[in-house]
């Protein structure tokens, strides 16, 4: 499969020559050329099912698996301290219902100890700086976020900071829960909200699934009643306490109230978020592949995805947005956090089931990563312009001569435009009358007739002296009737072919090797292919669902082929991790560099840099904005969280 090299490399190169007029290869897009001409497509694996509430999703039997403290194998948040910069303050947690909620609403509980860190997110923390608990990564767990902003030349700090993402995982042997959140809009309330929520939801949901609270022991301020009540919940440590999907399902939209009651304890503002949950499949009888079913929740732009060696990268949050239209970027379509005050905004909640093998990595990432693999961001496709509609067409094939209304005249150029089918050879069973192409329709003359037939003997003639089977070809789609005898000759001969060493006459040998064929047949090789409509520019256009798809083949092959086209394919979370970041580094790196010239912050007076006033670093920037806006990538921040299934690669 034709790697991604040449077009990240030639929009690097377009920087340098942004002046100049683009000369579009269409070559250059190979892959996505050979998409759109059907040569490439998805690979099918086992479905996604995905609905709003439980009752709409299939319900499966879940096998043992571990639980408690001991069996945790990562233990991983990030950026910047992650989860662990925001703290809670513990509520009394009774033995949850066995009946249904899809979203509990309990009683609003204030505290005065609402933020105790906000201060804390404003400064960069390394892993080192990390709980011990925390700090526990892997090949086969691993987690990334960064910015794509560029940097401010006079502060030398980026813009956007602090990073609104975060992430955190926490795996067995044999299952996981994966988290992403990404705050809306820059500032530190953002992270605040992103970060509460993953704290919130994976407290709930470890305590809940695993019956373990140990990660987060640290990171509670504990009431009276609930030190008093700890550990009351469940007597066995190791046992299990969901025993199907219909369970786990509950437990992570209660997980995502949880989540939006922590927002609001730590005054944040509003937040994506998406939750994934591995667990084992109850094995029938005889099975000798383990299976593991997935159960994602999500709401906003935060997308998750199963990515294998055999059926490539499925979405498993694709509920959650309309594939056959367009999205606008800006739109995250959902978010937890205060949006009228209070509550959240859950138009696009959506629970997604689907089955995966061991060895197979479930990731999930912010827009940041998503959208710069769409390959409208890219610049490599447009958008297809939207057609006429027919009423609209007919009224402009319409006009009105004295009040009546006829047909315009097509044009010429396109009549000219269309291709002609070519004229069939003539037959010799009509009569000869009937017989006649467009030149001898024209021409009512015998004695021109006599010369075209004369003419059309000396050829034959010609042709059999020079090849045998041109002399056939022109005798049987001559207007001449050939001569009874000559048919009864080639009855008589068509099966002896020629020997190489024969004397044999040139009449002899034609009729010894004639070829018996159809007078019309198709010829495979020369169908011409699937015409691509492209703008000025010789940029392909593609509808919402070609767009959707393309970004998952683009995906793909940077997780097999890497951003050089000559790396192996991945095996290992980290790996994936690092491979997908890379790639939003460099589609992204014309505009950071365009934003990044000193010219926006500083004046060059006799040799010096000079820095300029606010008021000329915003008219200077905006102008900066203006010119990057044809360039490809998307700046924003991005996180990608994963992890192999099983532990293995």
């Amino acid at each position: 499969m034709p790697s991604l090299r040449k077009k990240v490399s030639s929009y690097l190169r377009q920087l340098s020559f942004y002046h100049e007029p683009r000369r579009h290869n269409i070559n250059e897009n190979a892959f996505v050329t050979k998409y759109l001409q059907g040569q490439t497509h998805l690979r099918e694996g086992p479905p996604i099912i995905y609905g709003e509430v439980p009752a709409n999703l299939p319900n499966y039997e879940l096998g043992k698996y571990e639980s408690g403290s001991n069996s945790v194998i990562c233990c991983y948040s990030g950026p910047n301290g992650g989860l662990t910069t925001v703290k809670r303050t513990e509520k009394h947690l009774s033995v949850p219902d066995d009946d249904i909620d899809f979203i509990d609403n309990p009683e609003d509980e204030s505290s005065d100890e609402s933020t105790e860190s906000a201060d804390q997110t404003s400064s960069f923390i390394d892993d080192s700086a990390l709980p011990t608990e925390w700090n526990r990564k892997s090949d086969f767990c691993y987690g990334i976020s960064d910015s794509l902003y560029d940097k401010n030349q006079a502060t030398k700090l980026k813009n956007g900071d602090p990073i609104a993402d975060c992430f955190g995982i926490i795996t067995r042997n044999d299952s996981a829960i994966l988290a992403v959140a990404d705050g809306v809009n820059w500032g530190e309330k953002a992270s605040i909200a992103a970060k509460s929520a993953v704290h919130g939801s994976l407290h709930y949901l470890n305590k809940i699934i695993f019956n373990d609270t140990k990660p987060f022991e640290n990171l509670t301020n504990k009431t009276e009643e609930e030190t008093l009540s700890n550990g009351s919940l469940n007597l066995c440590e190791t046992a299990n306490l969901v025993s199907n999907t219909r369970e786990v399902f509950v437990s992570l939209l209660r997980a995502f109230n949880c989540a939006h009651d922590l927002i609001l304890e730590n005054e944040g503002m509003l937040t994506t978020l998406t939750i994934a949950v591995v667990l084992p499949l109850k094995q029938s009888n005889g099975a000798q592949d383990s299976q593991y079913v997935c159960c994602v929740c999500n709401v906003g732009d935060s997308l998750a995805y199963v990515y294998s060696q055999k059926n490539g990268i499925r979405e498993l949050t694709k509920g959650s947005h309309d594939v056959n239209r367009n999205r606008d970027m800006r739109d995250a379509l959902g978010a937890l956090g205060p949006v009228d005050g209070i509550n959240p905004e859950l138009s696009n909640l959506t629970l997604s089931i689907t089955t995966l093998h061991k060895g197979d990595i479930v990731l999930v990432a912010s827009d940041g990563l998503t959208d710069n693999f769409d390959p409208n961001v890219c610049r490599f496709t447009v958008n297809k312009k939207p057609e006429k509609s027919a009423t609209v067409r007919e009224k402009q094939k319409r006009t009105t001569i004295r009040g009546e209304e006829v047909k315009a005249p097509e044009s010429r150029l396109d009549e000219a435009s269309v291709q002609k089918p070519p004229v069939k050879p003539p037959r010799r069973s009509k009569p000869r009358s009937s017989i006649s192409s467009a030149s001898h329709s024209e021409r009512s003359n015998s004695s021109v007739e006599k010369e075209v037939k004369n003419n059309s003997v000396q050829s034959t003639s010609k042709a059999q002296m020079e090849n045998p089977l041109k002399a056939h070809f022109m005798r049987e789609n001559s207007l001449d009737e050939p001569k009874k005898s000559d048919k009864e000759n080639n009855l008589n001969h068509q099966k002896t072919p020629p020997n190489k060493g024969s004397t044999l006459g040139t009449n002899q040998a034609v009729q010894a090797y004639r070829i018996m064929k159809a007078k019309t047949s198709l010829d495979l090789r020369s169908q011409p292919k699937i015409q691509i409509m492209r703008n000025e520019d010789g940029v392909p256009y593609v509808t919402p669902i070609q767009r959707y798809e393309l970004q998952l083949l683009l995906m793909e092959d940077i997780l097999r082929n890497g951003i050089s086209g000559r790396d192996t394919p991945i095996t290992s979370a980290r790996k994936l991790c690092e491979n997908l970041l890379n790639f939003t580094m460099s589609i992204t790196a014309a505009k950071r560099r365009t934003l990044e010239d000193q010219e926006l912050y500083f004046d060059n007076r006799n040799g010096l840099l000079v820095e300029v006033s606010d008021n000329q670093k915003k008219i200077r920037r905006k102008r900066a904005l203006e010119k990057v806006q044809p360039l490809p990538g998307k700046l924003d921040h991005v996180t990608v969280v994963a992890w192999n299934v099983g532990n293995v690669g």
